[in-house]
């Protein structure tokens, strides 16, 4: 039993601790082609290095070769993420990338000189496995920012399930390897990490990967999309709105029938004649023209055209 715990689980421990630090390389590589973020944040990639480091600098303190494996690769991945994002970052990021890399390197050399010149070897270990342990937590942050997101908006679709298999499989390694050596730094956050990849799957397969469509954003751009067919539909109208406007107006106009055909043909002019009636001697009357429209006289020496609504006499 103290072979498989001492040995085989630690190995298995760096084998899933590996496939969850290199996990983000598929997506780091689409970056660099594009070269474009995107969606990606940068923020974890320099996080990774640090506490990388930090696992590091523990494992010289006390001299265990099992912890080294999976965090250097962890760290030397973390620097390619990190250098290949901030190539690809707005200047604020950048910023923010550059100031959580100096600020890591700061401090590791912080702790370093007060190891060095300070305390004790069995304080030195204390000092380094409380910082790992820190860091660690810090790194676990935002996975639980991530499960508040997700119940409140009851979809779990950002959660990949075999990641978080890896991560409970994983934190269960390196808890059981810890309670067999008897080192609080190594199974504490290492259970924390197992319980917080199964709380990822159970959110997982209770909310699933749905699709909410009272999305303010899927409403927002359903709006958007009517306004603007209703804006289309309205200019399409306007002329023939217009036109419709134009031939009622012509109609009330004597004279005017809206047709520039028959204008051409017939003239569209009125011409003023003297009437025909003796006893209306001075009196004239407004005639249209066109070649549809059928005068007549009455006896009181009034002409009416059939085509318009009415004449002037």
């Amino acid at each position: 039993m103290g072979v498989f715990t001492e040995t085989v689980v630690p190995i298995f421990g760096n084998i899933l601790a590996t496939a969850m630090l290199l996990s983000p390389f598929p997506a780091v590589l689409r970056l660099r082609q594009t070269g474009k973020l995107g969606d990606v944040n940068p923020l974890p990639y320099p996080m990774t290095c640090i506490n990388g480091a930090g696992w590091i600098a523990y494992g010289f303190a006390t001299a265990n070769p099992y912890i080294f494996p999976a965090n250097i690769t962890g760290f030397l991945a973390g620097m390619f993420f990190t250098m290949t994002a901030f190539s690809c970052a707005t200047r604020k990021l950048q910023d923010m990338i550059a100031a959580l890399l100096i600020a890591g390197a700061g401090y590791f050399i912080m702790l370093g000189l007060i190891s060095c010149f300070g305390l004790s070897q069995e304080s030195s270990q204390r000092m380094w496995g409380t910082s790992a342990v820190v860091i660690l937590m810090c790194y676990y942050v935002v996975p639980l920012s991530t499960m508040v997101a997700i119940v409140r908006t009851r979809n779990a679709a950002s959660i990949y399930l075999p990641l978080a298999a890896t991560a409970i499989a994983n934190g269960s390694m390196w808890t059981i390897y810890g309670f067999a050596v008897k080192d609080i730094n190594l199974w504490l956050p290492n259970l924390f990490g197992a319980i917080i990849g199964t709380l990822q799957m159970v959110l997982r397969l209770l909310y699933g990967a749905n699709s909410d469509s009272n999305d303010p954003v899927v409403v927002r751009r359903d709006e958007e999309a009517a306004a603007a067919f209703t804006i289309v539909h309205k200019a399409s109208e306007a002329p023939q709105v217009e036109a419709r406007l134009d031939s009622s107006s012509n109609l009330l106009i004597p004279g005017l029938d809206g047709s520039s055909e028959r204008r051409g043909r017939g003239g569209g002019r009125g011409e003023r004649r003297p009437s025909v009636d003796g006893g209306n001697t001075g009196t004239t009357t407004t005639m249209i023209t066109t070649t549809t429209t059928t005068t007549s006289s009455n006896t009181d020496g009034v002409t009416t055209a059939s085509v318009c609504s009415g004449a002037t006499s």
